[in-house]
């Protein structure tokens, strides 16, 4: 009886690894999977009005990160993009907006959810840039990051670039 219990799961293991490996939304076998809910809180811009896109949280947004379906566009100048960004993210500044975009619309399909983040909290670029996305271009699908590049480099979660980057004040 064991003998066959064990090798229904010898069985079930090599066929879920199999399946994995053809999957085109396969699990990582090694996850990165930090705690990151001891300094979470939710950021708001003093400018943030009801109606906005939604804010996340720092593990909302690594959730989204993971799931790998999500765009992040980091919309601080392409000089701190340069020195480190969440990795994959794309610039699009939010003060060069006009001169990026026709490179990047092509990047972006309207149906994709698309995460905004800036510097950290005292930074309003990610949220100005949600709502030209919403409002002027029809995106449908924005949130917005507060917590930003600071918030996401101190936990040295996954990114491009150096760390330390984002601890200028």
């Amino acid at each position: 009886m064991i003998k066959r219990a064990l090798i229904i799961i010898i069985l079930a293991v090599i066929l879920a690894g199999l399946n994995n490996l053809v999957n085109p939304n396969k699990i990582d076998w090694v996850g990165y999977w930090p705690n990151v809910t001891d300094s979470d809180t939710t950021w708001f811009s003093p400018s943030y009005e009801e109606g906005d896109p939604p804010t996340l949280l720092l593990q909302q947004a690594l959730d989204r990160y993971i799931d790998g379906s999500y765009v992040f566009l980091d919309a601080r100048e392409p000089i701190e993009y340069q020195e480190g960004h969440i990795k994959g993210a794309i610039n699009l500044s939010y003060d060069y907006f006009d001169e990026q975009w026709d490179s990047v619309k092509t990047l972006i399909p309207k149906d994709t959810t698309i995460v905004t983040y800036c510097s950290g909290s005292e930074c309003e670029a990610s949220l100005y840039l949600a709502r030209l996305l919403v409002e002027d271009y029809g995106f449908t699908h924005v949130e917005i990051f507060f917590g930003g590049w600071r918030l996401w480099d101190k936990h040295k979660l996954p990114i491009e670039g150096h760390y330390g980057s984002g601890d200028e004040e």
